[in-house]
């Protein structure tokens, strides 16, 4: 069960990763965001009722998401892709799901949506275009220290030595959920 909540959960945060790179509707221009990246990590994921933490390689595109999850050991815990089909997740031992939104596949696997469309942009310290946001706070370098957008807390804890403008840990929560990422390698491409 534990595989497949952190499977659900980031095909959550997967909900709209296909937004094209839009100014922010404040009009306040943070800076560039890369349409194509990937980055390898680490995540932990915490609940009321249980905490979760794994590996995840993020392969990221304009027109597609492919997301890997391990257990800490190496083993395969989840295969997220997003393309323009839609969305399939892949567990061992479970028939695929697909969906042609996260949302709806959420839904339908935990019972509610999490209707998170944000994470492709927040992993870049980037507010998700188009949509309301808050800067809270700012490091002495003047890079995000805090966002709040779409009912979420994006907390910057460390920047990148090698990419200053590349979040290495961050911490997204709402209602009681808590998402850590931890960014080992960052590559724009």
């Amino acid at each position: 069960m534990k595989a497949h909540l952190i499977a659900v959960l980031w095909l959550a945060l997967l909900g709209g990763c296909a937004s094209p790179p839009l100014a922010p509707s404040t009009g306040e221009r943070v800076g560039p965001a890369s349409v194509e990246w990937s980055f390898q990590g680490r995540v932990g994921i915490k609940t009321a009722d249980q905490s979760m933490s794994g590996n995840i390689r993020w392969r990221h595109r304009a027109d597609m998401d492919e997301l890997l999850m391990t257990s800490p050991l190496g083993q395969g815990v989840a295969r997220v892709e997003r393309n323009a089909d839609g969305v399939t997740l892949d567990v061992p031992n479970q028939p695929s799901r697909h969906s042609y939104d996260a949302e709806s596949l959420t839904h339908e696997v935990l019972g509610y949506g999490l209707p998170v469309s944000g994470l492709a942009w927040w992993v870049q310290a980037q507010p998700a275009p188009g949509r309301v946001f808050e800067i809270v706070a700012r490091d002495e370098a003047g890079r995000i220290a805090q966002l709040k957008q779409d009912g979420w807390v994006i907390d910057y804890l460390q920047y990148s030595a090698e990419m200053p403008v590349r979040p290495r840990k961050l911490v997204v929560a709402r209602d009681g959920l808590e998402i850590r990422l931890v960014a080992d390698d960052w590559r724009s491409e």
